[in-house]
């Protein structure tokens, strides 16, 4: 492979590395969520690891990735210093794979995802990336092109297939974010209202009798469910006040979050005994914590029978509360609900489909019947 193919291919990664930094850049600092099969992107994203000295880790891959486009950009431009930028490329390239191997390791092991088999598949992809850049500029340490002429087509061809990716990233990103924070608006029938609340399913706090219903579908584990906790709790519902009936409905994702079925079990069995929402609160302030033992010790902190929220968890799926959990999971899916936390706000005949807290927000506040019935925007204050 010659100088000029391999400096393609570094300046290809190392604009796919611009690309994913850039996305999960504006994920974290806009609040959004991107697609991940992994699980593991909202554990990352509000871990104490995702910044430095205040700035966002993906911003500082961003500009490194960055870099390197420009140092292999300039080898094309000034080809009488090639050795001395392909030098630069691969002792920057090292020191990044050094970063990107320190914060694998942290997701992987500190936060836990290898073992919960929850990676952040962004974050992976991004280091494997690197990883591969920095192994074309030591392949390519002591090469230069064979000839001159043509470096002048080469660099304008490679500016541009750089300019095309980094774009068609942001499309990308721009669209997701659209995506997150817009609802899905469906006109209400008795079926899907009987199949959503009006069967007497989910706990209900706030007003019964009030025409605005939110109802929202959990999973114990999801950290994105454990802050939508503490904004609804702590600003949401409070502002909302008496013109919201609130419904929580459970929507276990198992296959990421293993406790989050015995979790919702040892709520139920709390609900039994006339506690569901102090083992609702608590659980998902012990959300990094969450185990049968810290379950039991939960419920005798609220001074429940321990013994029977260790059973509820423990026989999680032959405990009467499995078919209670089951027909959330199965009326939230026939309802649209694919992922957690999902808000359906049902208003004036109408049913809004809102992924995420961001979706929820905008439902609340843009909807200009709701906001005329609610009479005020709903405000978030951040550090809340």
């Amino acid at each position: 492979m010659n100088a000029l193919v391999l400096n393609r291919f570094v300046i290809l990664l190392a604009s796919v590395g611009m690309v994913i930094s850039a996305l999960l850049w504006i994920a974290h600092s806009a609040d959004f969520a991107l697609p991940c099969t992994g699980g593991g992107c909202d554990v990352v994203a509000r871990s104490p690891y995702s910044r430095i000295a205040g700035i966002p880790v993906a911003a500082l891959g961003f500009g490194y990735f960055g870099v390197l486009l420009v140092l292999a950009l300039s080898r094309l431009q000034y080809p009488e210093q090639w050795r001395t930028y392909s030098t630069m490329l691969a002792l920057l390239s090292t020191l990044g794979t050094l970063a990107f191997a320190y914060f694998t390791y942290v997701q992987l092991v500190v936060l836990e995802l290898y073992a919960k088999g929850t990676p952040c598949w962004w974050c992976l992809g991004a280091a494997g990336t690197n990883l591969l850049l920095w192994l074309l500029t030591l392949v390519g340490l002591r090469r230069t092109p064979a000839a001159s002429g043509i470096l002048t087509r080469e660099l304008i061809q490679s500016v541009a297939v750089s300019l095309i990716l980094v774009l068609a990233g942001f499309a990308y990103g721009g669209w997701q974010w659209q995506q997150a924070g817009t609802a899905q608006t469906l006109k209400t029938d008795n079926e899907k209202l009987t199949m959503l609340y009006l069967d007497g399913q989910g706990w209900r706090k706030g007003n019964a009798n009030a025409p605005l219903v939110i109802v929202e579908f959990s999973d114990f584990q999801c950290p994105a469910c454990q802050q939508a906790y503490q904004l609804l709790e702590k600003q949401i519902l409070p502002q909302l006040g008496n013109k919201a009936l609130f419904v929580f409905r459970h929507y276990p994702l198992i296959e990421t979050h293993p406790m989050a079925w015995m979790a919702a079990s040892a709520a139920e069995e709390a609900g039994r005994q006339g506690k569901f929402w102090e083992m609702y609160a608590a659980l998902f302030e012990s959300q990094h914590e969450l185990t049968p033992t810290q379950i039991e010790k939960i419920a005798q902190r609220l001074k429940l029978d321990s013994k029977k929220v260790r059973e509820a968890v423990d026989k999680s799926e032959t405990h009467p509360s499995f078919k209670k959990i089951f027909r959330d999971f199965e009326e939230g899916s026939k309802l649209g609900v694919n992922s957690t936390p999902t808000f359906i706000v049902v208003y004036e005949g109408e049913m809004h489909i809102a992924r995420g807290m961001t979706a929820l927000l905008n439902t609340l506040n843009t909807n200009p019947k709701i906001q005329a019935y609610l009479g005020k925007p709903i405000k978030i204050k951040a550090g809340q």
